[in-house]
């Protein structure tokens, strides 16, 4: 497989949103907007983009044209079969394994676009983002039993768990993630609820690899790299240049070649973070990562988050270690020498997380520029919405 330190796993539907916003302007909402921002931001802060190969074909749009001429998103087959990571993931940590619904694994790559399942603001309905909710995914399983939610709540709910599918999918193909915008605080929230379920035995385990004096929470919060990650203002800055939606795709790789330098860092960052000993040698190279980052970024920078995920791509993971019965994630990790934990811990992949927050202090350039290419206005009602919606967002994500 082509070097993936740089290239992330999206979805076909992202692709699909995203580009026929730009195709289709009668077509456009505030959602498919961010769809939009989603997939350029995408494009310039990583190396590649990789679909999975499915009957449901990537879209023929003007933009997703331009971009798989490019080179930049291209159709993949996973190197396990279908089969084969339904058995990978008997192996997760039951917090993962309970969340990916047997259907996923029959439709792999497929994608339902089902717009109605999401609020005019962004937000997935049905869904309380609010602080005092807690945790987000408590919420999915009481979706399913509440009869004047059930048609809904089970649509947002597929879509949601699909999500930890293609995490998983990525993950035991060495590759980051970038989930679709809706999507990113959920995946957030799961990959922090797996980690803590691990059990101690593991973490202790992990910190005699690694030399580390650490107990279990300590680990948890210094090595699931939650960091926020500077990135350029790629939707301002293509939707300025652009003079109308036909100008989109070619605005868009003149800003992804000027921001090359960007991306060397992003990937030399990743490939170092992933060959560092120590706690305090991991903390130094974010502390000089983000440094680099934000000057790459130029002045009106925005964010995206980081997180890392399980390893699933080190062999004794692989199916061939048990490839009858379900083995425990983490017994098969005790299992394994030093070194291998070692190696296991630091060579993660990422989660590339859009913040729908992070357009907040922007939204009314934003307005502006929505006005100009399509020849529509957002109304002040939707924008009071979505500032609200993104309010609760950003404790989300923060937390």
């Amino acid at each position: 497989m082509t070097d993936s330190r740089n290239i992330a796993l999206v979805t076909k539907t992202l692709v699909h949103k995203g580009s026929r916003a730009v195709a289709d302007a009668g077509s456009l909402d505030l959602p498919s907007f961010f769809d939009l921002c989603a997939l350029m931001e995408s494009c310039v802060v990583l190396d590649g983009l990789r679909a999975i190969e499915s009957s449901d074909v990537l879209p023929a749009f003007p933009l997703s044209s331009a971009l798989r001429a490019d080179g930049l998103l291209e159709e993949f087959h996973p190197t396990l079969s279908r089969a084969d990571l339904h058995r990978v993931a008997l192996q997760l940590p039951e917090v993962l394994y309970d969340q990916v619904p047997d259907s996923f694994w029959s439709g792999l790559g497929e994608e339902d676009r089902s717009p109605e399942i999401i609020d005019g603001d962004g937000a997935l309905r049905v869904i309380d983002y609010t602080e005092r909710t807690g945790d987000l995914h408590a919420q999915l399983s009481q979706l399913a039993h509440l009869p004047s939610l059930h048609a809904q709540g089970a649509d947002v709910r597929a879509r949601l768990q699909r999500s930890v599918g293609y995490l998983v999918v990525a993950a035991a193909n060495g590759l980051d993630y970038f989930p679709d915008f809706d999507r990113a605080p959920f995946v957030r929230g799961l990959l922090d609820r797996t980690y803590r379920s691990l059990p101690v035995r593991l973490y202790q385990r992990v910190a005699e690899a690694l030399g580390e004096p650490l107990g279990k929470n300590d680990l948890v919060a210094e090595w699931t790299l939650r960091m926020e990650v500077p990135i350029p203002p790629v939707s301002a800055l293509v939707l300025e240049r652009a003079r109308s939606l036909d100008e989109l795709p070619d605005r868009l790789l003149e800003v992804r070649a000027e921001f090359a330098t960007y991306r060397r860092y992003f990937a030399s960052f990743k490939a170092e973070l992933q060959e560092a000993d120590t706690i305090s040698e991991r903390l130094k190279l974010q502390g000089r990562y983000s440094q680099l980052l934000e000057t790459a970024s130029g002045p009106r920078h925005e964010t995206v988050s980081a997180q890392e995920m399980l390893n699933l791509a080190e062999k004794a993971v692989n199916v061939a270690v048990a490839p009858q019965l379900p083995t425990s994630y983490s017994g098969l990790l005790l299992t394994q020498p030093v070194e291998w934990i070692r190696r296991w811990w630091r060579r993660r992949p990422l989660a590339v997380l859009f913040r729908l927050d992070g357009k907040l202090p922007r939204i009314s350039q934003y307005q502006g520029l929505i006005e100009k290419l399509w020849g529509v206005r957002v109304s002040d009602e939707v924008l009071v919405q979505y500032a609200a919606h993104a309010a609760d967002l950003n404790r989300v994500m923060n937390r």
